[in-house]
């Protein structure tokens, strides 16, 4: 055998393995998925303040008030879920305590809260003068004349359509701040699986458009990839409300609302292959 020979036969065995070497042909497309969900949850932020002379005079006229407004809640909602935090009693004080502010902190929400804190104390500096029948500022040694007890609490109705209701009612049942802070979903997951399934029918879509322009036929999915989607919640603020005295027998205000629906997006990559 000429070494020629040997050539053409090494070349002709070697042009199977060659070939199966070589990649398959595929497409890969990227979609996105989207589905717009009514919400079926709004979650409401309360501030409650109590005010006394001493730490138990607070506290008591705190929880006071609290029984009133959870109670006035759930005459629009019997199933709301309410979530309350810790509290905290400030004291208040009157006399020469300087009138400078000082932070302890670089922290913007606690100077926030610090904030908050000279805002409530002045207020009821202010209230303790006018009991007194004395419009003129407070003179003497700095000295404790009260507490203030706080409490914030989250709200989550069931009724969304009573929402900003709720809001007035609370203000007027006495919470210092009542506020629609966002619009949900209770069962996020099947919101998610309708914006997948949205998103792997654009992806085919795409896919078929692709094969048919390049004359080949669209095959069987090779993978697909969750390319980290991820779930959109619209929020809406109806806005505060400042708390006054309360009238139990009066009827809550209504407030019509129309929250924006939850959007809920999938992003998917999927491999196909083409047959050519």
């Amino acid at each position: 055998m000429t070494i020629k020979s040997a050539f053409i036969i090494a070349t002709m065995l070697s042009a199977p393995a060659l070939a199966q070497t070589r990649p398959a042909a595929s497409i890969i497309v990227s979609a996105v998925g989207k589905v717009e969900t009514p919400p079926d949850v709004a979650t409401l932020r309360l501030s409650l303040h109590g005010e006394g002379k001493t730490p138990d005079a607070a506290v008591s006229a705190l929880a006071e008030k609290q029984k009133a407004v959870f109670s006035g809640l759930r005459s629009l909602d019997p199933k709301m879920d309410v979530r309350t935090g810790s509290i905290a009693i400030r004291e208040v004080r009157s006399g020469d305590c300087g009138n400078g502010m000082f932070f302890d902190t670089t922290d913007p929400e606690m100077i926030a809260d610090q904030l908050e804190a000279a805002a409530d104390q002045l207020e009821a500096e202010a209230n303790a003068v006018a009991s007194q029948g004395n419009t003129a500022p407070t003179k003497g040694p700095c000295k404790v004349i009260g507490r203030i007890a706080q409490i914030e609490a989250t709200v989550l109705l069931a009724s969304v359509k009573d929402a900003g209701t709720a809001v007035g009612l609370a203000g007027r049942l006495g919470a210092n701040q009542a506020t629609v802070e966002t619009f949900a979903l209770r069962d996020e997951a099947s919101a998610s699986r309708r914006a997948v399934a949205d998103a792997m029918r654009r992806a085919q879509a795409q896919a078929e458009a692709i094969a048919s322009a390049s004359g080949a036929n669209l095959g069987p999915i090779i993978s697909v990839e969750d390319s980290a989607g991820r779930d959109s919640m619209t929020m809406s603020d109806i806005g505060s409300s400042d708390g006054y005295a309360a009238q139990a027998l009066a009827p809550p205000i209504i407030v019509d609302i129309t929250p924006t629906p939850v959007v809920t997006n999938a992003r998917l990559t999927v491999t196909f292959a083409l047959d050519k």
